[in-house]
């Protein structure tokens, strides 16, 4: 039997260690702010804007810190800032967590993908799960994760497992919205003018600060990452606000902004 022992608020981890021998399992870092688990979406059937602003699902910090995206607010345009919220969670919910992580075998696994079920859909998004440890980065993708009910591969079947484990623990506390600190600015030329109706055609709101000399995505993106003060700007800002260009003397056409709070573990910028 696995005995897994952390202190949430210390986070102090002990090595975590099958019966007869062996330390393959799960393990959390000393370090309280450094990330443990994290489950992202990529691809499926949506807009490159959706892509390249979409950030992760969950990260599970050290310390028992759950961020994750609450409920989305079903009004048209939508906020601009996602609902990240961050909950601590109890010693047996990590405890359940880290025994899924264990069932998927991600401590010994480098990246591995199952795409079985792609002969099932097209389109679907690629749930990854990333797991950190002393031994560098582990990652287990699943195209389509739960089209299959009851998946046949054993660590398929853990991983749903798992986000179901996560869905529960978010709502397992007392809830506050997250900030953290770095805050990620995506930068595109809009592609159509403002929706007739929901016109909301800003000044630019960053200091003149020029989008054209930020980090260099593909098709034609940029960005370029701020301190979390940065998160006020833009918090009556809808899914539809349009930026002017920082030089008011270009005739140039609005950029649309992708902002976001970045999570423990994520780069700066994506690609970069």
């Amino acid at each position: 039997m696995r005995n897994r022992r952390i202190g949430l608020l210390t986070a102090v981890a002990l090595v975590l260690a099958a019966c007869g021998g062996g330390d393959s399992g799960a393990r959390l870092p000393s370090d309280p702010e450094t990330p443990v688990l994290q489950l992202r979406s990529e691809g499926g059937f949506t807009t490159p804007e959706m892509n390249v602003g979409r950030g992760p699902t969950y990260t599970l910090l050290a310390d028992g810190r759950l961020i994750y995206e609450g409920p989305v607010v079903l009004i048209f345009p939508g906020p601009l800032l996602p609902n990240y919220q961050v909950v601590q969670l109890t010693e047996d919910t990590v405890d359940e967590i880290l025994s899924r992580v264990d069932e998927i075998g991600l401590s010994g696994m480098g990246s591995e993908t199952d795409d079985s079920a792609a002969s099932i859909v097209a389109d679907a998004t690629t749930d990854v799960i990333t797991y950190w440890d002393e031994d560098g980065i582990h990652q287990y993708s699943v195209y389509g994760l739960g089209i299959e009910p009851n998946p046949t591969k054993p660590a398929t079947a853990a991983a749903l497992a798992l986000v179901n484990a996560l869905s529960e623990a978010a709502f397992s506390g007392d809830a506050v919205e997250y900030v953290g600190d770095r805050v990620r600015v995506i930068s595109v030329v809009a592609s159509a003018p403002p929706e007739p109706g929901f016109e909301d055609v800003r000044a630019w709101p960053l200091d003149g600060d020029d989008p054209g000399q930020w980090a260099e995505l593909n098709l034609g993106f940029t960005c370029k990452v701020f301190g979390p003060d940065v998160i006020e700007t833009f918090r009556d800002a809808t899914q539809v606000t349009q930026w002017l260009h920082p030089e008011e003397t270009m005739d140039a056409p609005p950029f649309v902004l992708l902002v976001r709070p970045l999570h423990p573990g994520e780069p700066d910028c994506p690609g970069v």
